[in-house]
């Protein structure tokens, strides 16, 4: 994984540029960081050649469609936060009862 870090570092700007060009098509909160994410989770398919050449990573990460980007965006938030892992169970009528106090009821007519 560092290694990855290393050529994270000296693509930038291709980084900045897949990022500026979803930005363009409507996706706003796209940045950097999220297009590198994007390319190392769909890294695992793809045939990576020995040894890895800057100019390979450059085309794959211009080879990146917006589609990419939405379907891990989409797997990213279907792995979100794991709320039943703790061993305590879940507090849920001080939420409630917090909830309702703060809440004016409206009368039913």
């Amino acid at each position: 994984m560092e290694q990855w870090d290393n050529w994270k570092a000296q693509l930038e700007p291709v980084l900045k540029s897949k990022a500026e060009e979803w930005q363009m098509l409507g996706y706003d909160r796209v940045t950097e960081d999220d297009v590198w994410a994007c390319f190392l989770a769909k890294r695992s398919r793809m045939d990576i050649p020995d040894p890895v050449l800057t100019h390979w990573i450059v085309g794959e990460l211009f080879r990146l469609k917006a589609n990419d980007y939405m379907n891990w965006l989409t797997v990213e938030a279907y792995k979100g936060p794991n709320w039943f892992d703790k061993e305590e169970p879940l507090d849920l009528s001080q939420d409630l009862s917090q909830e309702s106090a703060t809440k004016p009821v409206k009368p039913v007519t």
